[in-house]
């Protein structure tokens, strides 16, 4: 080998060497904090939020007589008089209009919902869905109904039938295609209008723990995050399956309903006035809701670009499990060090 081509051999490596190191850095240079995010030039994007509670996937999240760990009204919205009215300006409506639709069973003349966090199936055999809200579908008034899930436990020792509540992101359990459970994955919410980001692995940390997640689901806001993700950022493990509501007159504020571990709640018939409280004799039953979460200080890196295998924005071809969201981060390059150096540009 001539001197020329060896010392042009150094030349080079030493041009990809910088090339390289430049990259490294650039990942870890804090940037500036745009509408309280941070976007590396990874795509990675860094905040501190509040985690409010996101049950939708888990079986429990929407049942008949509206006793899952959310309303109904969470996932509909009325449609009155041919307008769409959005149920969570008009709460109390909506939830005596759904108790008709149900107590029709979603017959002609019942209330009609567009609905966006159930899934819905035709109202018989052979009639198509009537959509709504873009690929929104109808249930009540004879055009639709939503499906029903799995049957739960409920906190008198009895199971519950279930809707079937939806997620955007979808994972492969026994070769079919499922909404991600909320109770098993810890899984975070981007706005709508980032729908991109959905599939993209992310690491949370609260406190001393750290938690790997993906984005299942779409929302108004980031900030909002799985039962799962809740559980292991409080407790580090993920809790047995919390029994729903309601909880009867005759037990309420007993042990079972004082010691509900978060995100879990009481949510009384009688409201806030009616908890339970010392010398405090109950005057209504109450639900159990998961609506219990983290009021601030949770630190998120998104990894925009890092995702597991799919099949196309919404469907992973994989089975997602704590453990391999973990190892798909890690295998990426991103260790806890990273991540920790990442999020001290909160501070910066």
């Amino acid at each position: 080998m001539s001197l020329l081509v060896h010392v042009r051999m150094i030349a080079a490596a030493l041009v990809i060497s910088a090339i390289l190191t430049t990259a490294a850095e650039a990942t870890t240079k804090c940037p500036k904090a745009v509408d309280g995010l941070r976007i590396f030039s990874d795509g990675a994007i860094l905040m501190r939020t509040e985690l409010a509670v996101n049950p939708d996937g888990t079986a429990a999240s929407y049942v008949p007589g509206d006793h899952g760990y959310t309303y109904v009204a969470n996932g509909v919205n009325l449609i009155d008089k041919g307008k769409k009215r959005n149920c969570l300006d008009n709460f109390s409506l909506c939830r005596k209009k759904w108790k008709e639709a149900e107590t029709a069973d979603f017959a002609a003349g019942s209330p009609e919902f567009c609905v966006f966090a159930l899934e819905t199936a035709p109202y018989k055999v052979g009639v198509p869905r009537s959509k709504c809200e873009g690929d929104r579908y109808v249930v009540g008034n004879g055009k639709g109904r939503p499906t029903l899930g799995k049957k739960v436990p409920a906190f008198d020792g009895s199971e519950v039938d279930t809707y079937l509540s939806t997620t955007s992101l979808q994972h492969t359990v026994d070769k079919k295609f499922v909404y991600v459970d909320s109770a098993a994955i810890a899984g975070l919410v981007v706005p709508r209008d980032r729908g991109s980001l959905l599939g993209s692995l992310a690491w949370v940390r609260y406190g001393d723990r750290e938690v790997f997640a993906i984005v299942n689901d779409t929302g108004p806001s980031f900030g909002e995050g799985s039962i799962a993700l809740h559980q292991l950022l409080n407790y580090g493990a993920i809790q047995p399956v919390q029994p729903i509501g309601p909880i009867p007159l005759n037990q309420r504020c007993t042990n079972a309903e004082r010691n509900l571990k978060a995100p879990f709640l009481s949510k009384p018939d009688d409201g806030e006035d009616d908890l339970c409280k010392p010398g405090h004799v109950a005057t209504s039953a109450s639900d159990i809701r998961a609506y219990n979460g983290i009021s601030g200080g949770v630190v998120t890196i998104i990894l925009a670009k890092l995702k597991p295998p799919m099949k196309d924005a919404r469907l992973v071809t994989e089975e997602l499990t704590i453990d391999r969201l973990r190892q798909w981060v890690l295998d990426a390059g991103y260790s806890s060090e990273k991540l920790n150096e990442m999020a001290s540009c909160l501070g910066k």
